[in-house]
């Protein structure tokens, strides 16, 4: 029997079922280990399901650890290079959220763009007579618009997808030629030209050193002056105290949010704003996807305990 550490209280259905025969130690809901306790248990631990970070310490205390699988894509929260160190596999699960990452990002795009949450206050706030109208409080249609997409990955491109649907012309910035989205018609451009031309912008590349403050202040000053810039990726890739220049300026027409730098601390200057959509980290937040995460790391762990090697491994060279 193994011991697996979840190191928060999520939803443990998908564990409990596909983890039978092995000891879970979970929180209670919505509760996390604290570093103490993270350092106890991980210590006698054979795999880690990382819902919260997992830092050096963590993985210098662990005596048998196999493996960490991250709860959803993002692996910034995990000490990856002293993982290695260690010997110690990491692996994610990026197709259990990218559907509901994806839908996500949709709904924000569409929800800025038709200033959505905007009129619903208006209606809640305003007598309803001043709020109706032809020609007030007027939103941006999708179709016939320009569609950024920075970063060209599994949900970059479903929202693309949707954005085609849509009529909208995608553009995309990427590290690496993507040929199938060339042939769909999308177009790879520098990220400087895709910040101008597109009157759209979705935000789906990960948190890396290379890419923290990625959309600087400079580039935030290309865009149009009714352009709408989601991100649903990770807040470190976003000039945060540029953005809010910008958006208390007017100079961008809006923002969706849904990850911030310093989570879960929010700036509060984005509380004053009426052009910023604001969501707590929601992207896979359902409970299907919640479901499916559980059981996909579940799986990642079966497979490294009969001494496989599992799907989505972002370190091999813990191997060697």
């Amino acid at each position: 029997m193994a011991k697996i550490l979840v190191t928060y209280g999520v939803p443990a259905e998908g564990f409990t079922e596909h983890l039978k025969g092995h000891e879970v130690c979970i929180p209670e809901p919505l509760r996390g280990y604290t570093k103490e306790e993270m350092l106890a248990l991980i210590a006698d631990a054979d795999a880690v399901v990382a819902c919260t970070a997992v830092d050096a310490d963590m993985i210098a205390a662990a005596k048998q650890l196999e493996l960490i699988v991250c709860y959803g894509a993002g692996y910034d929260a995990i000490d990856v290079a002293a993982a290695t160190r260690a010997g110690i596999m990491v692996a994610n699960t990026p197709d259990a959220v990218t559907a509901p990452t994806a839908e996500l990002a949709i709904a924000l795009l569409t929800a800025v763009s038709r200033r959505i949450v905007h009129l619903d206050d208006l209606l809640r706030t305003q007598p309803s007579r001043q709020v109706f109208g032809m020609g007030k409080h007027m939103g941006q249609s999708l179709a016939g618009q320009t569609l950024g997409i920075v970063g060209m990955g599994r949900i970059g491109a479903v929202v693309a997808d949707f954005g085609r649907f849509m009529g909208m012309k995608v553009l995309y910035h990427a590290r690496t030629p993507k040929p199938h989205r060339d042939a769909l018609g999308d177009v790879q451009v520098p990220l400087d030209r895709l910040m101008a031309q597109s009157d759209l912008i979705s935000l789906h590349c990960p948190a890396t050193p290379e890419t923290k403050n990625l959309i600087s202040r400079e580039l935030l000053a290309l865009m149009k002056p009714h352009a709408c810039i989601v991100n649903t990726a990770r807040g470190a890739v976003m000039d945060e105290e540029a953005l809010l220049d910008a958006l208390k300026a007017g100079s961008i027409g809006g923002a969706a949010l849904d990850v911030y730098p310093d989570e879960p601390y929010i700036n509060p200057e984005y509380l004053t704003l009426s052009n910023v959509i604001l969501t707590p980290h929601c992207g896979s937040n359902t409970h299907q996807a919640r479901y499916e995460m559980a059981v996909q790391a579940s799986a990642r762990i079966q497979t490294v305990l009969a001494g496989g090697l599992p799907e989505n491994l972002l370190n091999p060279d813990a191997l060697r």
